[in-house]
């Protein structure tokens, strides 16, 4: 085992698919905003879309998106609320997970959002967004008291940080980074890992099954996981 920055993309996607845990531990037919200057390069879309959700990502910096795209983070990227909606509604429907990128304007289309009556599971506010401004946006205040949930990350200065390490200490979990040597190394690290996970452990099994998938850049390097002090010994870490 051996030390990933900080900052790495796949850690803070741990992080974001935690916070959706805690909430619920099935997102199959919700639908997770996300939206602000830097909401696409979050992780949010990959850890809604492990969680099994559907994102929509209102974003107004249009290479943020493209590159989430590029990532595998988001599925689609579009110019309008209306080719947004049309490319969710089965997914949700069906309780498929998607992701899509939408780029324009936050707060027009927030706007129409609350017109048209379109009404999110979620707003969860990644360690990247601007959270008090979005808080503070009068649609969201609109979508809120019609039933909108809230979940914030970055919420009263390391908060977030705080319900983390005490979320680890209750499972009696650590963030553990397995490294890989390349990709058939990596692969073969996620079967182990997954069979000392236990089978009713839904969420922590998900991750490791997911999270290639909806990120490119976990397909290499070393995995991410939450472990406990058990299951690392027996993997040898």
């Amino acid at each position: 085992m051996q030390s990933a920055k900080a900052g790495d993309r796949q850690l803070e996607t741990l992080r974001l698919y935690g916070a959706l845990m805690e909430v619920r531990e099935d997102w199959g037919g919700r639908l997770v905003l996300c939206c602000g200057d830097g909401c696409a390069a979050s992780g949010t879309a990959a850890a809604v879309s492990i969680a099994g959700g559907a994102t929509l990502a209102v974003d107004g910096d249009a290479a943020e998106v493209k590159a989430a795209m590029r990532r595998g983070e988001v599925d689609f990227v579009v110019n309008t609320l209306d080719e947004a909606l049309r490319a969710l509604k089965n997914e949700i429907r069906v309780r498929r997970p998607l992701s899509v990128g939408l780029i324009a304007d936050v707060d027009a289309v927030l706007r129409e959002m609350v017109e048209r009556g379109v009404l999110p599971d979620l707003l969860l506010i990644g360690t990247n967004q601007s959270a008090q401004a979005i808080v503070q946006n009068e649609s969201i205040r609109a979508l809120r008291a019609a039933g909108m949930g809230l979940r914030s990350l970055v919420d009263a200065e390391g908060e977030w940080l705080v319900r983390h390490r005490m979320m680890l200490k209750r499972t009696g979990c650590y963030e553990a980074y397995l490294s890989a040597a390349n990709a058939a190394e990596l692969r073969a690290l996620d079967e182990r890992v997954l069979a000392i996970l236990p089978p009713v452990d839904v969420a922590r099994r998900r991750w490791v099954q997911r999270v290639a998938q909806y990120q490119r850049d976990a397909r290499s390097g070393g995995r991410w996981v939450l472990l406990t002090e058990e299951e690392l010994s027996q993997l040898g870490g």
